[in-house]
């Protein structure tokens, strides 16, 4: 069944930056200023807002706020994060300030801690974000890629000390990675919070038998998480099942995998839930619109997409990576 209220959609700019930046080979797509401005022409064209990027792409920031995206475009960035300590006090300022010059602007909608600190204290970095946020940064607080017990102890914290809570959380989340949906989601919808699903369509694996592009290869980070998730024999079984139902309604894998995260999933508008999506080329773009835009799959596609999903059991991929 659709969400009352359909969910939000968000392009994902990791394909936007810097091709020069080692280890950015495959990935990003979109470079020169001009094919920036188209891709951001196109996307406001079809009548969509938001945009969501990170300090950790390369370039991306820069070329956005080079390309003038924050105004006209609701913008969701990250901090940066990874190694330990990354979210000590002074270096989120430092990273939040850096994110806002290079956007080249004074406050963003949403600032994500893109994944857990697990070194620095949750309560230096509720603080620290809380004092961020009072003034004016930006509007919102994210969470991205915690586990739900630690969604759950910053909240604590927050409430505790009065900080600003998180009011968003942006995860893997699909039809194939679908463990949030036990723990996570609860909790989210408890402290009403929003969810953003980035791999909305699962990295395209619908969309191609013997995927070959970067983003299936070991020789890039995204490459090996990817691969790692989706190469299952259980994950590639319910893949093919998926493709042969689709087509049998003339729907492509890949559009049918997208419109069942947007209309068959557990998200939904109500909650400020989104999808967000990426493109490698400006055709995919508008592929991608489409399909979203032709709304629920038939009742028999989306019964037939929920049972073989169904059958995947404990082989399913994991939500937390």
């Amino acid at each position: 069944m659709a969400p009352s209220t359909p969910v939000n959609i968000i392009l994902g700019t990791h394909t936007v930056g810097d091709k020069q930046v080692p280890g950015t080979q495959g990935i990003v797509h979109f470079s020169e200023d001009k094919d920036v401005k188209e891709l951001l022409d196109t996307f406001y064209e079809r009548g969509y807002r938001q945009l969501d990027t990170a300090s950790l792409y390369p370039g991306s920031e820069v070329s956005l706020g080079r390309a003038g995206a924050p105004s006209r475009f609701t913008i969701h960035t990250k901090v940066h994060s990874g190694p330990p300590g990354a979210h000590e006090p002074a270096k989120l300022k430092q990273s939040v300030e850096k994110s806002l010059l290079e956007l080249k602007t004074d406050s963003v909608e949403t600032m994500f801690l893109h994944v857990p600190d697990r070194q620095t204290p949750f309560e230096d970095v509720a603080k620290t974000m809380d004092e961020l946020a009072k003034t004016g940064a930006f509007k919102r607080v994210g969470l991205s890629n915690y586990a739900p017990d630690e969604v759950k102890r910053f909240l604590e914290i927050c409430e505790q000390h009065g900080y600003t809570k998180p009011s968003v959380y942006q995860g893997h989340y699909n039809a194939l990675v679908r463990g949030g949906e036990e723990a996570l989601f609860p909790l989210l919808r408890q402290h009403n919070m929003s969810f953003f699903a980035y791999s909305a369509a699962a990295a395209g694996i619908f969309a191609e038998a013997n995927p070959d592009s970067s983003r299936w290869k070991d020789d890039n980070q995204i490459g090996q998480i990817y691969s790692m998730i989706y190469s299952q024999p259980a994950v590639q079984a319910a893949v093919a099942k998926v493709r042969e139902d689709a087509l049998k309604h003339n729907i492509g894998g890949h559009a049918a995998a997208l419109r069942w995260t947007a209309y068959h999933s557990i998200l939904d508008g109500r909650y400020g839930d989104a999808i967000i999506f990426a493109v490698s080329k400006l055709s995919q773009l508008h592929s991608s619109l489409d399909a979203i835009e032709a709304g629920p799959l038939p009742d028999e596609l989306a019964g037939d997409m929920s049972a073989v999903f169904a059958t995947m059991g404990e082989t399913a991929p994991p939500f937390h990576l």
